[in-house]
């Protein structure tokens, strides 16, 4: 049980960056076989720092989902005054050029949302852009 125990604090520790030194030192395990638990517990320790990250921006009060509900919003107005512009006080290529940027932002806070779950980790951007959205030709 201790050494289940120590295996926990390591994740936990290195969930929080501590160098392999350090939590040799503290829970009182050699560095070799902080490296063995280290391949053998990557996705816990990646899934604790996900944990870690969402705790302190809920904190701050900037979750990602906050980020992505933003960016998706700005992104569906921008497309929708794109249809129903005449255009007059923004360029097409202007409201074209901000439609891209909103999609490339959203795009890149959906590509980082992964939870390992041991067989593979789950990865949400294909399953929310079509590549037709914005046309080829404007």
């Amino acid at each position: 049980m201790k050494n289940q125990d120590s295996k926990e604090e390591f994740i936990r520790l290195r969930a929080l960056g501590m160098s392999y030194d350090r939590i040799a030192q503290t829970i009182g395990v050699s560095k070799p076989t902080l490296l063995k638990w280290n391949q053998q517990c990557s996705d816990e320790v990646s899934n604790q720092l996900y944990f870690n990250v969402e705790n302190l921006l809920e904190q701050y009060k900037v979750l990602k989902i906050s980020r992505i509900e933003a960016f998706a919003g700005n992104l569906k107005r921008t497309l929708e005054e794109l249809s129903k512009r005449d255009l007059s006080s923004l360029s097409t290529k202007e409201l074209v050029s901000i439609a891209l940027v909103l999609e490339n932002k959203l795009k890149t806070e959906i590509e980082t949302i992964k939870f390992h779950t041991g067989e593979r980790g789950l990865n949400f951007t294909g399953d929310f852009f079509d590549e037709t959205v914005l046309p080829n030709s404007y």
